[in-house]
């Protein structure tokens, strides 16, 4: 302490700023009388260049009849292709949302598989939006506009008109793009 006439008081004042983060995890009700209109939204779909295998089918698909697998097409290698190995069933839908404006896809017959001609289908909402011919070691690489579309459908198709002997042939796509 000093003691001076001229000697004045000083007070220092310290400030401190804090920022807090917290992660909530939200879960859905367990109450049984829950209503159904009021579970949680699904997450967003990816947006930019997206990969369509990144994305879930909607329904159930077995491994044996849709997937992804190594194939070769037009002697060229596909790692992670799309593949319809019964294209005599069902096809396969995805729900986009109207979130992109075009597909683009390498199509064609496995070199290793069965080899009947035939042709795929990009189908929108109901629609088809592009027949694809299907031949054994003439891949192709199309462009689709998907402009809108809300639930986007892949169908392959082997038959020959009045029956469909599809055993050991392969659809694939080696390479499909979703773009926003």
């Amino acid at each position: 302490m000093v003691n001076s006439p001229t000697a004045k008081t000083v007070t220092v004042t310290e400030t401190v700023t804090a920022t807090a983060t917290a992660t909530v995890e939200a879960s859905p009700r367990e109450s049984a009388d829950e209503d159904p209109a009021q579970s949680p939204a699904p997450a967003p779909l990816p947006s930019g260049e997206v990969a369509l295998s990144d994305l879930t089918p909607l329904g159930d698909y077995p491994d044996d009849e849709f997937g992804l697998q190594t194939v070769t097409l037009g002697g060229k290698s596909y790692s992670n292709a799309m593949v319809v190995k019964y294209p005599c069933q069902p096809g396969t839908e995805y729900s986009i949302n109207q979130r992109y404006r075009k597909l683009v896809l390498t199509v064609g017959l496995d070199d290793n598989a069965v080899a009947v001609s035939g042709k795929l289908a990009v189908v929108g909402d109901g629609k088809t939006r592009k027949n694809i011919m299907l031949e054994v070691n003439r891949p192709q690489t199309v462009s689709v506009d998907i402009t809108g579309v809300v639930k986007l459908g892949i169908e392959a198709d082997i038959s020959d008109g009045s029956s469909c002997n599809d055993d050991g042939v392969v659809v694939a796509l080696g390479k499909a793009v979703l773009m926003s």
